[in-house]
């Protein structure tokens, strides 16, 4: 029962932050509004969760080690990036480079410092979870990182720790590919040729198809000779098409979660749909007779 619970919040969650993300520029208003609706889901799991009665350590251990970070892991986030923002040296490529070195450092030393939780969490090891995800286990180690103070009736030893990592995470993708856009050079803008007029295209199709073009895009390498990161492709095809794709991280997950045969869906639908248009075009024409509809004719 909590677990569809806490998945359709998550999901609703997940969706508001993409929309906030999308809508809002300013960083103070977009971490304010951010922080409202996770503290909002955050209270409605722990309404949730108060309802539940265990039978054993064995249901209890899955909320903290795996749904509530997945809820908290975006507090921390939106937190550290608007830190980040704030601070971001303006107008200096030189600063801003440098600036984001260092919080890359801060991020890597957190991972180092807490190398062999950090490495437990990775692994999705076991072995120690009746201490680490269970309320009122005794834990005193000096691996554990200080913590605010905690609500003894929704928090473990390792919780707050595993929201930090799955945050911290997600903030060095952030990170990497902004001094991936920084470091660039020699980019030329592009050139219009001729007078054609474009008309505005719009993506009316799902968001998680336009994902799968994003995701196959950064993996081939097609875009500035491979150099484009996943969250710029992603952006420049949300700015292309007039549509929140979301965050690619999330995407990608939820690709992973389809069966096996039908992962790249939509990738595979466009290629049966092109192959198919070229299979009727090769298809025999009596002498003297075209073909209707024929996408490409020799006076093109």
């Amino acid at each position: 029962m909590i677990q569809e619970i806490s998945t359709r919040l998550l999901k609703q969650l997940e969706e508001d932050l993409e929309h906030t993300c999308f809508q809002i520029k300013d960083p103070f208003q977009r971490w304010t509004t951010a922080l409202k609706l996770i503290r909002e889901a955050l209270k409605r799991l722990r309404t949730h969760f108060s309802d539940l009665k265990f039978k054993d350590k064995e249901e209890e251990i899955p909320i903290f080690k795996v749904i509530k970070p997945s809820f908290y892991q975006w507090q921390i986030y939106y937190t550290e990036l608007y830190n980040i923002e704030t601070n971001l040296p303006y107008g200096d490529a030189e600063k801003q480079t440098a600036f984001l070195e260092q919080e890359l450092f801060y991020i890597e030393r957190f991972f180092r410092q807490y190398a062999f939780l950090y490495q437990y969490y990775k692994l999705n090891a076991t072995e120690l979870d009746n201490l680490y995800f269970v309320r009122g286990a005794e834990m005193q180690s000096i691996l554990l990182p200080e913590v605010p103070d905690l609500d003894p009736e929704f928090s473990t030893s390792c919780d707050y720790l595993f929201s930090k990592f799955k945050a911290f995470e997600v903030l060095k993708d952030w990170v990497l590919e902004r001094l991936l856009h920084l470091k660039k050079k020699n980019i030329d803008p592009q050139a219009l040729s001729g007078n054609l007029q474009v008309r505005e295209m719009n993506w009316t199709g799902d968001t998680i198809d336009l994902a799968e073009v994003g995701l196959g895009l950064y993996h081939t390498g097609k875009l500035n000779n491979g150099t484009a990161g996943l969250g710029e492709i992603f952006r420049w095809l949300e700015e292309k098409f007039n549509v929140n794709i979301g965050i690619p991280a999330k995407r990608f997950a939820e690709l992973r979660k389809r069966k096996r045969l039908s992962r790249t869906r939509y990738l595979n639908e466009m290629r049966d749909s092109l192959n198919l248009k070229m299979e009727n075009e090769d298809e025999y024409v009596p002498t003297g007779k075209k073909k209707p509809n024929s996408a490409l004719n020799d006076d093109d």
